[in-house]
Order: C-alpha cells, then structure tokens, then sequence
C-alpha cells in the first residue's frame, strides 16, 4: 500500500513540475517580447540577469555580462555624463532599501557604438534576511530614442531627468518640511505660513532653515528653482 501512495505522490509531483516548467517558458518568452529592458541587479555585482530585448537593444548577452562583471558591464554601456544614474541609484538603495528609483541616461550598443536614451525605474525584490539592505532590485528601461528628434523634446526629457533625481533628495524632507518648502515657493512669507498651518513663526523660520540644510540650497532664488524642477510649483 505504501509502495502504492509513494508512486502516486511521485506522480502528482512531477505533473506539478512539469506545470511549472510549462508556466516558467510562458513567463519567459513574455518578458522577452516586451519592447523595454528587463534586468535584475544586485547593489554588490551589478546585472546578473537580463531579458532578450537587453541583449538585441545593447548588444550584450546575459554570459558576455557576467563575465565582464555586471558592475563593470553599466559602466562600459551607460554615458559618461550620466554616471549619476546609477551612481545615485546604488546610493538610493543602501538608504532606502523601500523605495523605487528612476532616471533618464544614454547607453551605447556594443558593436556599433550609438547612443540610444532611456528612462529606466527600478524596485527592490528581494531583501536581505534582516529585511534591511536590497540583494536583488527589478530595473525596467524602456528606450525614448525614437521621442528624442527635436531639441524639445530632449530639454523635455532633461527636466524630466532633472525631476526624478531632485525626487530623491527630496525623501530627506518631512511631510512638513515638504510643505513649508511649497508655501514658500508660491511666495508665502513666514508669518503667513505660520497662520496657515497654525504654527508659530519661529517655527517655520526653523522648518526653512533644516530645508535649506537638507537641500544644500542657500539662497530663495535657488529653492524657487528647485521646486519648479521638481514639480512642487
């Protein structure tokens, strides 16, 4: 009877395996047709796996990758002037391992040597057994190349780009500070402020001081600017 139930146990599982062969090639051939990149990196090695767009987009397989070093590999790709991006985005993610992260940069194709641009977010997927710092973070890239033909269009995705990292200087603000940064900008003086919010003036004038500390910014003019470029104004 034993010999019996271990036969047909055997038998469920490797229905079950086959199943989940069958629905891993499904997933498989689906992240391979979308049209964007598709890559996991880890904060320690870089890409350690990419999906076929990557491949046909940049020029590199998953192997070339890997053997080059997956840190190695963003570098030898991505622009020079857009080193930040991922500079920023390894900074991001030791701080704020539950956060997402974006940015616009230029990569290049290993054969012919052009430089394509792209907007790219990454998440975190996978944590640490402490659940503090990210082992394994989902990166999306989808390429804007075809958008980028007029010099519009590139001052647009620029003040984008510019957006998406003053967005991550911004996680080091309160949700008050946040706001006091905003009435600011719109032209409210502190006294104003302080009515607003119900708050005393010394208060706001501190609040606008750990602002200016926080952003490194010194003068009115500059944190206008500041707002405007990241959309608080």
């Amino acid at each position: 009877m034993s010999t019996s139930i271990e036969s047909i146990d055997i038998k469920v599982l490797e229905e079950k395996i086959l199943s989940l062969e069958e629905h891993c090639r499904f997933l498989q051939e689906i992240v391979d047709c979308v049209p964007a990149n598709i890559y996991i990196t880890e904060l320690d090695k870089g890409v350690v796996w990419c999906n076929k767009t990557n491949e046909e987009t940049l020029g590199y397989t998953i192997d070339e990758i890997k053997k080059m070093g997956g840190l190695n590999y963003l570098y030898q790709v991505v622009h020079p002037d857009d080193y930040n991006v991922p500079d920023q985005s390894i900074e991001h993610f030791n701080h704020h391992a539950d956060k997402q992260y974006g940015g616009v940069f230029r990569c290049k194709h290993k054969d012919t040597g052009l430089y394509k641009w792209f907007i790219g977010w990454g998440k975190v997927i996978s944590n640490t057994n402490q659940g503090e710092l990210p082992i394994r973070i989902l990166n999306v890239d989808v390429d804007l190349s075809p958008q980028m033909d007029t010099d519009i269009q590139l001052r647009a995705i620029l003040a984008e780009n510019l957006k998406l990292q003053h967005q991550l200087i911004l996680d080091a603000l309160s949700k008050r500070e946040i706001e006091v940064l905003t009435k600011i900008c719109k032209g409210l003086s502190s006294k104003e402020i302080a009515e607003e919010l119900f708050l005393s003036k010394h208060t706001i004038e501190t609040h606008r001081k750990n602002v200016q500390k926080k952003l490194k910014i010194k003068n009115m003019a500059a944190l206008v600017l500041f707002c405007k470029e990241t959309g608080l104004v």
